[in-house]
This record gives C-alpha cells, sequence and structure tokens, in this order.
C-alpha cells in the first residue's frame, strides 16, 4: 500500500544538473572566432599589397567597372567587420552571464576552469568583461531561486489528500460527513462525495480469429514457403487473442462519482450505476486508483484525485463510526495524521494506463 510523502518530493529527488554549459560552448568556440580574426587580418594584407602594386583607384567602382583591388577591398571589410562584430556580442554576452551568475551567488565561471584558460587565452577581452561584471553581480542583491511548482495534476492530487486528512479528522472528532450538493443526482440519501473519477473494470473477454484459406500454385519451394508464413501467421494471430482475451483493465471513461451511506453511484455516459458498500468483498488503494471487488461482478476501479476521500467516506459508511478508523487501506491517512510521515501522496502517477 502506497505511503504519504511530501507532493514535490519526486522534484528534490532528481539529481542536480551541473551548471555552465554555456562555458564548454565558450571555450569551442573562441578558436574559431581567431580564426576568424586571422583569415581578416591577412585579406587585409592581400588587400594594401595590391592597393600598393595598382595604385588607390584599382579599389574604385565607377559606373559598374570594378578596379583589380575591388574584391580583395571587400572581403577584408566584411571579415573584418564581422570580426568586430562577434568581439562586442561576446563583450556583452559577458557582462550578461557575469552579473548574472553574481547574483545567482555561482562559483566563477560554474568552475569550468580548463574553459576559463581557453577563454583567457583566445578572448581574453571576454572574460576581462565577464570577470567585472561578476564582480558586481556579487555586490548586487542575490537573485531568489525561482519556486517549484508542481504541474496542475500533481497540485490536484496534494490538495485532494489534504481534503482527505481534513475529512478524516472531522470524522474522527465525531462530527458528521459534510454533505455537498449534487445538481442532476435523483437518487436516494444523502450526498457527501462529488468529483470526476477515471472509470475501468477488470474481466476477460472472448475473442475469435478469423481463419481464412489460401490456394497457391507453384514449384514445391512457393508452397512450402506459402505454407510455413500461414502457420506463423496464425500462431501470431492466437497468441495475440490469447493476449486480448486475459482479464485486464478495459471500458475506460471519465464519469461523475456520487457516494452515499450506502452506495458509489458512477455516471456513465448518461446511465447510472450503482455499487453497494454492503457488496464490496475488497477495498485497497494502489497507487491513484481505488479498487472495490465483488463476488458477482467484475471489479471496478476508480482513479483520480479525490481517491482518498472517497476512501475515508467508503470506511465511515462500511464500517460504521466506531470501527472506521481501524479499516487497513486507510493506514497511510492515520501515519500523517500522528505526524510519522508528511503529508503528501507518494505515488505521483498519471491515470492508469490502458490494458
Amino acid at each position: 500500500m502506497n505511503g504519504p510523502s511530501h507532493g514535490s518530493a519526486e522534484h528534490r529527488s532528481q539529481p542536480r544538473r551541473s551548471g555552465g554549459r554555456h562555458w564548454i560552448v565558450t571555450a569551442a568556440g573562441m578558436p574559431a572566432l581567431q580564426f576568424l580574426g586571422l583569415l581578416a587580418v591577412r585579406l587585409d594584407g592581400q588587400y594594401e599589397r595590391c592597393v600598393a602594386k595598382h595604385g588607390a583607384a584599382s579599389a574604385d567602382n565607377l559606373n559598374g567597372v570594378t578596379g583589380p583591388c575591388y574584391s580583395a577591398m571587400m572581403w577584408a571589410g566584411a571579415f573584418s567587420l564581422g570580426f568586430i562584430t562577434v568581439i562586442g556580442a561576446t563583450v556583452i554576452v559577458g557582462l550578461v552571464l557575469g552579473i548574472t551568475d553574481g547574483r545567482a551567488r555561482h562559483r566563477f565561471a560554474h568552475g569550468r576552469w580548463v574553459c576559463v584558460v581557453v577563454v583567457v587565452l583566445t578572448g581574453p577581452w571576454a572574460m576581462l568583461s565577464y570577470a567585472l561584471a561578476y564582480g558586481l553581480g556579487r555586490l548586487l542583491p542575490a537573485l531568489r531561486p525561482p519556486e517549484y511548482r508542481p504541474p496542475p495534476s500533481v497540485a490536484a492530487q496534494h490538495q485532494g489528500w489534504i481534503e482527505a486528512i481534513h475529512l478524516y479528522r472531522r470524522l474522527a472528532r465525531g462530527e458528521p460527513p459534510p454533505t455537498v450538493i449534487a445538481p442532476g443526482f435523483i437518487g436516494p440519501g444523502a450526498v457527501y462525495l462529488d468529483a470526476p473519477f477515471t472509470y475501468s473494470r477488470l474481466y476477460g473477454t472472448t475473442v475469435s480469429i478469423e481463419r481464412g484459406g489460401t490456394f497457391v500454385y507453384g514449384s514445391p519451394a512457393v508452397v512450402t514457403g506459402a505454407v510455413v508464413g500461414n502457420l506463423i501467421g496464425g500462431s501470431i494471430a492466437r497468441s495475440r487473442a490469447a493476449s486480448l482475451a486475459q482479464p485486464q483493465w478495459r471500458e475506460f471513461a471519465y464519469v461523475r462519482v456520487i457516494v452515499t451511506s450506502t452506495t458509489t453511484w458512477c455516471c456513465l455516459d448518461g446511465r447510472w450505476l450503482l455499487f453497494d458498500h454492503d457488496a464490496v468483498l475488497e477495498y485497497s488503494i494502489d497507487g491513484l486508483s481505488c479498487i472495490l471487488s465483488f463476488a458477482s461482478v467484475e471489479p471496478l476501479r476508480l482513479s483520480g484525485p479525490s481517491i482518498w476521500c472517497h476512501a475515508v467516506m467508503f470506511a465511515f459508511a462500511r464500517y460504521g463510526p466506531g470501527q472506521w478508523q481501524q479499516a487497513p487501506f486507510l493506514h497511510p491517512l492515520r501515519e500523517a495524521i500522528h505526524g510519522a510521515a508528511s503529508p503528501g501522496p507518494r505515488d505521483q502517477q498519471a491515470e492508469p494506463a490502458h490494458g
């Protein structure tokens, strides 16, 4: 049986990922920047030599007629501008990252010391801007880490667990169970729970196999291959049919569940199905599902955030005010209330998988 724990335990149990991966990318990219700078210097030297040989007018573009040094001038200018632009971008990025890391109180460069050495050798201006900004960031107020917000499904499960604890404590004090208004429900008795659940039933079925005849004409090899293929196909079909026929959870649907003092009602496709509490042979909780077993009908499984409220109301209705707290499936709630465990469902599962 699943016990309780904090709703965010799954989040906290995940291993922390090491930061500073951008330093690896930077250390890998800085040598390429140096290559770009060397290429710009080389092209600029070719341009200067060309002008020295052919004169300053050789780089002009007059009426669509270009001089012999015009192409060298354009390439040298493009690569020089690209090199200066990248330098400016790395300085700006270094300033932003430095302030961010400093305010977040991260280690200098996230402790990527090998990458630091590479960046110092290939881009000292970037490292200087980062170091200055990092020092400034350390002087500024620290950034608060982002607050963890569980997914809506996990939050709903936790809220359902808290509501079940409140309901348990109320009934344990001897107070009557709270009633709710259930619009559209015309069954007898007061309503103590009205919530959506995922509905499924456990049973086997009969699966038929369609057998088709195959006529093959040809050489002995062709006939033998067809016979073997037919046998393999038949074996696969029989195995699949046997698997489908095994008892498994079926009829998955979202239903509205009403709980009264004697019955659990399920509205399935507009039809109200009733399950008397006195007819339940066994009640158990599996993850985020409660399972009701009967003598003459298929087991019923209900899944959803309100299963613990259903468990409390079922125990109270089935065993009465004097014995309901001893129900074995309420053990996690008893532990949580007596401080042996912290509140929150342990098994943060989604709704049950089909099949």
